[in-house]
């Protein structure tokens, strides 16, 4: 069967044909893959992302754009360094960066010790800087109590709990910045 024949069966959603195609550009997408790095992941990790970007060549497609195996390297490549960014976002440090479970096997008492200490020295610098009101407000909120459950108990509006909650934000991101 033809190259376009299978891309045109394939993007109507026969199965078989895209099970083809996928086959087909393999090569293509580990080549791609092998030229990234994902923290954390396996180079079959990143294969799986360059499939993802093979998938979304196929089903979207037109012959106008050109050969199709051009645009499936730039569909692969493009999914791939995606995925790469995606990766390496700081809000995905954490991730990035932490242990398994099974890994800390004896450790957790000196881990939950040292959290601890951490945790709490920050809390209390933070607390220091917050007025009665903001501690007694944080202290409801940390305790997972809603903004209109706060404002009901302490005989607030809900916006002034939520200002209040905007302006504890802001002088705990000021304590964290400062170490």
């Amino acid at each position: 069967m033809k190259e376009e024949e299978l891309i045109a069966r394939a993007s109507s959603g026969d199965s078989l044909a895209m099970e083809e195609l996928l086959t087909a550009y393999m090569g293509m997408v580990k080549a791609v893959a092998r030229q990234y790095y994902i923290v954390g992941a396996t180079c079959e990790d990143v294969s799986q992302e360059g499939m993802i970007g093979l998938y979304k060549a196929v089903v979207t497609y037109k012959r106008e754009k050109g050969r199709f195996s051009a645009y499936a390297y730039a569909c692969i490549k493009a999914a791939v360094i995606d995925a790469v960014k995606a990766a390496s976002r700081e809000k995905n440090k954490a991730l990035n960066t932490s242990v398994p479970l099974e890994n800390t096997v004896g450790l957790v008492s000196d881990v939950d010790i040292t959290v601890n200490l951490v945790g709490g020295e920050l809390m209390a610098r933070i607390k220091s800087r917050l007025s009665p009101a903001e501690e007694e407000i944080f202290s409801m909120w940390a305790e997972g109590m809603s903004y209109a459950e706060i404002a009901k108990e302490l005989g607030k509006t809900v916006k002034n709990v939520d200002n209040a909650v905007q302006r504890i934000k802001k002088k705990a991101k000021a304590v964290i910045k400062e170490g």
